[in-house]
């Protein structure tokens, strides 16, 4: 091999990898251009970032597997896990409300960035702007399925209630819609950590209003502590259905009511105006001055 082949070979060679170091650096800020947000991290090591459309699948699984059987509402609907329709209704309408980008997911942290994070909370949101409300997409019939029609016409019920555009004379607010946690991570306020970290969100979609329809008496402590007010609530033992598919024997302790609440969003708490301490700085003497304060001082 010549020698003008061995430099043509290596001036190749780093030129190839000069132009791979580049492809490396735009991938980079790529991934945190279009990344997460990471909202806050916890000393737990739990942090709390956007939901992203790779997690879509394995949200909606978490939610099938953790959240259908511990919610007071779908616990007490008869046959829900065992109508296939019903079940397919809601996985779709999950997915849909995923689709909406607003929803935030708590995962714990790895330090190896090959191994997958483990999802360990799920709160789902949603914008909901006055001029899409009336639109027949929000209110397509996804809803097949008996026991997932009952739900859906219980929540409604309750919606229906109060106008939240007129209510608080705004244009968009933010739906708390859903709220997942995985067993060995309950009791432990990452619930809590999740729904004020959705103010953030809204704020971020510059929304000043929020709202949401919850169902056990921890969420509605939860809220109240966020600045909600309940607008409306029904009591359990109260309710009704003429289908008999939703009947409320199973409420869990605590669980009276379902209730509608909603506020306002805080702006952000503005900083502490610094005062700064003057000291008076003393001006140095003259050699004159100090001549005649030692004429005085004899």
């Amino acid at each position: 091999m010549s020698r003008k082949f061995r430099l043509e070979e290596e001036r190749a060679k780093h030129l190839q990898d000069e132009i791979q170091e580049e492809e490396d650096k735009l991938k980079a800020q790529k991934e945190r251009i279009f990344g997460p947000i990471v909202w806050k991290r916890l000393p737990s090591g739990i942090k709390i970032m956007d939901l992203q459309s790779v997690n879509y699948i394995q949200a909606v699984n978490i939610i099938m597997e953790f959240f259908v059987k511990k919610n007071v509402i779908f616990r007490n609907t008869t046959r829900f896990l065992e109508d296939e329709d019903s079940v397919t209704s809601f996985r779709d309408k999950l997915l849909i409300s995923m689709m909406d980008r607003s929803s935030i997911i708590a995962t714990k942290e790895e330090e190896d960035p090959d191994i997958d994070e483990e999802i360990v909370g799920i709160l789902l949101l949603k914008a909901v702007k006055k001029c899409d409300y009336g639109r027949v997409f929000s209110r397509v019939a996804l809803n097949s399925g008996k026991p997932y029609a009952s739900i859906i016409k219980f929540l409604n019920g309750i919606n229906r209630k109060i106008d939240i555009f007129e209510e608080f004379q705004c244009d968009s607010y933010l739906r708390f819609y859903l709220m997942c946690i995985k067993p060995e991570y309950r009791g432990k306020l990452l619930g809590y950590q999740l729904m004020s970290t959705a103010l953030n969100v809204a704020r971020h979609l510059k929304i000043s209003v929020m709202m949401g329809i919850f169902d056990s008496w921890k969420l509605q402590e939860y809220a109240k502590k966020l600045g909600m007010q309940k607008f409306f609530e029904i009591l359990y033992k109260k309710y009704h259905d003429d289908e008999e598919e939703l009947i409320f024997c199973d409420l869990g302790a605590g669980n009276y009511t379902c209730a509608l609440m909603a506020g306002t969003i805080p702006s952000f708490p503005q900083p502490e105006k610094l005062v700064f301490k003057v000291e008076s700085v003393t001006k140095p003497r003259t050699r004159a001055e100090k001549r005649e304060k030692y004429k005085k001082n004899r």
